[in-house]
């Protein structure tokens, strides 16, 4: 089974939990930091998120909203131009301890790009209304925590050019890796994706290492069962 969703960490958990579990589980807890939109005619539309990760971090920075932890963090990256690994490392680490303490752990895969893929919880949900309550968790435990700071660094690692249309991200990162050829587009990949026979239609494994570091980078779920 293929599932391919658009989203940040929150819905790749759950994209997850739902290719193990067979289950057709609500995304009402996840937020999504852009979305996949290519334009009609199946050409890039180019469109970007903001015009730097500067822009960008200056967008969250205006939120009212954000916890002590989330300001300082992204105060850092305005220094730097970019979220630094160990402030990604923290973030992370807090919401792994906080769903600990609420009887959730995660297991995790470190990719190349240095983004965590994630591929379900211990003990793994057996029924909806479990999946329901770790993913409650899982938004609970984010919350001033990890959920802006993993998007915006899956986007800093994964579509440098800012790219608003996540196919159109992944598609870029897959040509760096030589993964596809010049003349993929990201309605291409959303169509192949979407296809039932994904071996024929993609001329890359999917589940390898460097194209779940692209389909992350991108804030795409790409999860093979």
């Amino acid at each position: 089974m293929m599932n391919t969703i658009t989203g940040n960490s929150c819905v790749k958990r759950l994209t997850a939990l739902a290719a193990s579990l067979g289950l057709l589980a609500a995304l009402t807890a996840c937020s999504m930091p852009w979305s996949a939109s290519g334009s009609e005619d199946g050409n890039p539309s180019g469109e970007r998120i903001a015009s730097s990760m500067n822009a960008l971090f200056d967008q969250y920075l205006a939120k009212k909203t954000l916890s002590p932890f989330e300001r300082e963090v992204l105060h850092r990256a305005k220094g730097t131009g970019k979220i630094s690994a160990e402030d990604y490392e923290t973030a992370h680490s807090k919401q792994m301890a906080c769903e600990k303490e609420h009887g959730f752990a995660e297991r995790t895969h470190k990719l190349p790009n240095g983004l965590y893929q994630y591929l379900g919880a211990e003990p793994m949900p057996s029924s909806q209304a479990e999946v329901d309550k770790y993913m409650q968790i899982s938004d609970q435990c984010s919350q001033g925590v990890s959920k802006i700071i993993e998007s915006l660094y899956a986007i800093q690692q994964g579509n440098p050019d800012l790219l608003a249309d996540s196919n159109e991200a992944a598609v870029a990162c897959l040509k760096k890796s030589g993964l596809v050829s010049k003349e993929w587009t990201g309605k291409r990949l959303a169509n192949a994706l979407q296809g039932d026979d994904i071996k024929r239609n993609l001329p890359f494994d999917t589940s390898s290492d460097a194209a779940q570091a692209c389909f992350a980078g991108a804030g795409l779920a790409v999860a093979i069962s």
